[in-house]
């Protein structure tokens, strides 16, 4: 249902409005000079980073940031004072709760109109420390000689925290738009550590690699195909050095020269031709572009399957090995692509994208495939090679057309980074926008697949571009639209409901359908005046149905399913709040696509957090949020905020699904799962039948986090929690790990305990994931016990 999927944590986003007006879109109205923000409930003791945006007419507004204790002792509030106009726009600062305390924001120094983004998240006390150094200067007061690092940082926090305390009125620091830039880059202390301590232990020895090459004399020739023009020396250099120096020894390399105009590269190219006679040349006479030259590079392989790589990229030493190795435990595949990162100039690595599982509408949104791609080369002549006129965009229209050809399980990830992407200023590993043609031509690839794809004379999908090749599919309706039932369950609390109903039927433009509240228990005479005022006014679109038996969300949902009739069945919850017109016919669209299970919304909090970005299966224990609490403005993780993809599951907070689907699996789980984790049990079970479930960003609404019942605050409902955990571990617990796998559809190297796409520092994690991802079983039955190898 909708809940924080996380809720066994004590922290939770609750805020209030004092004299503030809310006006739609982040504005807000401060209705008096106290008007303020604060927090229900005091937070528990320890560091936290707030994050805060406020926009209005005053260049020199200030914020009045108060941490108010709470319960017993005779601390006073304190706080600071802060302008708000910051030069990155949002101002990042610490916080350190020495008891639990509420924080009460001041947004504004006097009423009017202004914008607002707010969160207070927790934090570990290194990155607070980090925070204040960056906003206090402070001489330190020399602790004894005896205490050790922890201790003399204890001290220096606290005494910076002391100082952020005293009344000086803080301004954001300035950076030099160079040296910020710089910084940027290279600045990466994450993948640094990852680099370090992470990826040398998942490499496998040369006795390893010797031994494997021994057990498996078939494996395949991979010929590599390079087409070449006017490559910098030392990039050309660095790129054939690192396919020479591949542990892997069964492979050819295929050079096509696209008539360069500079010596040099006709010079390097035959010195490595001539040390090495798995290294075959061809020189056009004239300039005939990438997809030209790619094809003449095609016409020499003889390998059963081809690699991509560009002129001026590094291949990962090991890479070729491991694309073998799954190779030869996937024979059938005709696509294999790995992990990327980026390289500089001076060989420094950062920005590693850790990409999912294949998933065709992240694909159709943007090329994640490209760096490393491994193709059947049978297939590749099949669909006709590289295609004129597509230059710029030739490896996402090939993966497109490749993927015709192919089922899901002959598409194949590598969760390694195997493939060092180069930053330079013409490329776009830095700029998406430094080759603008390519976006044209993305597009047209993007729009050739989905007219490729209707079926019967039905019309096709409609391809837009949203940004520098990034695309967007909008599914068309049909002429008759399909019937859909919202399933709305309340009790009480009736302001809450309002919210939902009232935002649903105003601003909803999609016809044809209705809303059925399921009533279990109201008691408050405000509920049933207003269930009455909704007969009155909207007879036809609004009905009221009893649910007379104790709480169990699935069962609710369930008992107005079965009486349903419509085509589509939506869940939704009471204290959700529509903010566009279009959201359901979004949803819709998605929902009557063929192999469609479940569709789900993007969701934000009251403060324009991110509540619900898709459901990331094995977050703690059983599942998590995608990107929670990340800013409403905020992309996401390699954008993946702003594209619609495919997600193991999504929340039932606002969830569509066609009624024959529902049935078809026996809607909710209402005997195991009565109120938590029944949504995540729903869509894996429709995703073990073959349906995909999606995550679309373009269907938005707030969600207000199961206001009307509460936290799992008292001993019977923790009791029930962690039955509803037992549960889902005995049923999709595939390695008896005491979780569920690393979700098919995020990456074993991003961290299994947060929502927030970091990178994994728990090796055995890590090792855990890759080997739950790389188990010889179906991507249906990836998540069902009984289902798995565990070879």
């Amino acid at each position: 249902m909708g809940l924080d999927l996380s809720h066994r944590k004590s922290f939770t986003q609750d805020w209030l409005r004092s004299n503030i007006r809310y006006l739609g879109n982040d504005r807000f109205h401060s209705e008096a000079s106290d008007a303020c923000l604060i927090t229900r409930k005091g937070l528990p003791r320890g560091t936290y980073t707030l994050r805060l945006t406020v926009e209005n007419d005053d260049p020199d507004n200030e914020a009045f940031i108060s941490i108010e204790p709470v319960g017993g002792g005779n601390t006073s509030a304190s706080g600071f004072r802060i302008i708000t106009a910051s030069p990155g726009g949002c101002l990042t600062l610490p916080l350190q709760l020495a008891q639990r305390s509420r924080i009460r924001i001041h947004p504004t120094r006097s009423p009017g109109a202004f914008q607002a983004i707010w969160s207070v998240l927790p934090s570990d006390p290194v990155a607070s420390l980090q925070l204040l150094r960056q906003w206090t200067n402070w001489t330190a007061e020399s602790p004894p000689v005896s205490k050790s690092d922890s201790e003399r940082q204890k001290v220096e926090m606290r005494q910076r925290f002391e100082q952020l305390l005293s009344g000086k009125r803080l301004r954001p620091r300035r950076k030099s738009r160079t040296s910020s830039t710089q910084s940027e880059r290279n600045a990466d202390p994450e993948y640094s550590h990852y680099l370090e301590l992470i990826e040398p232990e998942l490499k496998h020895s040369s006795e390893q690699i010797k031994s494997w090459l021994a057990m498996n004399p078939d494996s395949p020739t991979i010929s590599i195909l390079i087409p070449t023009y006017n490559t910098k020396s030392d990039h050309l250099r660095a790129c054939l050095d690192s396919i020479c120096a591949q542990s892997y020894p069964h492979w050819e390399l295929c050079i096509c020269d696209d008539c360069s105009s500079q010596s040099h590269v006709c010079e390097i190219l035959t010195e490595y031709a001539e040390q090495d006679e798995r290294i075959k040349l061809t020189f056009r006479q004239e300039n005939g572009h990438i997809c030209r030259s790619s094809n003449d590079a095609l016409a020499l392989a003889t390998g059963e399957f081809i690699a991509l790589v560009d002129h001026d990229d590094v291949l990962a030493d090991d890479a070729l090995y491991w694309i073998a190795r799954e190779l030869q435990l996937r024979p059938c595949s005709n696509l294999v692509y790995s992990d990327e990162d980026k390289i500089d100039e001076s060989g420094r690595r950062s920005s590693p994208h850790f990409k999912p599982s294949f998933n065709i509408d992240l694909l159709l949104a943007y090329n994640f495939i490209s760096h490393l791609g491994v193709y059947r080369t049978e297939t590749v002549h099949s669909v006709g090679g590289f295609r004129i006129g597509l230059e710029g965009s030739q490896d996402h229209d090939l993966a497109l057309r490749v993927i015709q050809h192919s089922g899901i399980e002959q598409i194949v990830h590598v969760p390694r980074v195997l493939y060092h992407w180069r930053m330079h200023e013409a490329s776009t590993a830095i700029d998406p926008g430094s080759k603008d043609y390519t976006t044209k031509r993305g597009l047209r690839a993007v729009q050739e697949y989905l007219n490729h794809e209707i079926n019967g004379g039905a019309e096709s999908a409609v391809a837009t571009s949203v940004g520098p090749n990034r695309f967007r599919c909008q599914w068309p309706l049909p002429e008759q639209q399909p019937s859909v039932e919202l399933i709305i369950p309340t009790r009480d609390k009736v302001e809450i409901l309002k919210v939902a109903i009232k935002s649903i039927l105003q601003l909803t433009d999609y016809d044809h359908y209705s809303i059925t509240i399921v009533d279990n228990q109201s008691i408050e005479p405000e509920t049933h005046e207003f269930f009455r005022e909704l007969k009155r006014n909207h007879p036809n679109k609004v009905r009221i149905r009893a649910y007379n038996k104790p709480f169990n969300y699935s069962a609710i949902n369930n008992h107005a399913a079965q009486k349903s009739t419509a085509d589509i069945i939506g869940l939704i919850n009471n204290d959700v709040e529509a903010i566009h017109s279009d959201w359901l016919k979004e949803m819709v669209s998605q929902c009557i696509r063929p192999d469609i299970g479940c569709v789900g919304a993007k969701l934000f909090y009251s403060n324009d957090t991110i509540q619900h970005g898709g459901v990331i299966i094995g977050i703690g224990e059983v599942a998590g949020h995608a990107h929670k609490y990340f800013p409403r403005s905020s992309s996401g993780y390699v954008d993946r905020l702003m594209h619609t993809q495919q997600m193991s599951a999504v929340t039932a907070a606002c969830l569509l699904v066609e009624r024959q689907i529902y049935n078809e699996v026996g809607g909710l789980n209402e005997k195991d799962l009565r109120i938590a984790f029944n949504d995540v049990d729903f869509c894996l079970r429709i995703h073990s039948r073959g349906y995909r479930n999606l995550f679309t960003p373009y269907a938005c609404l707030y969600h207000h986090e199961s206001i009307s019942r509460g936290t799992e605050d008292t001993a019977e409902k923790q009791q029930r929690f962690l039955k509803e955990i037992t549960f889902m571990l005995n049923q999709y617990d595939v390695f008896n790990k005491g979780k569920l796998p690393t979700d098919l559809f995020y990456n074993p190297n991003l961290t299994g305990t947060h929502e927030n796409f970091t990178i994994n520092k728990e090796l055995e994690n890590v090792r855990d994931g890759l080997r739950e991802q790389q188990r010889k079983t179906s991507k249906v039955h990836y998540y069902l016990r009984n289902k798995s190898s565990q070879s």
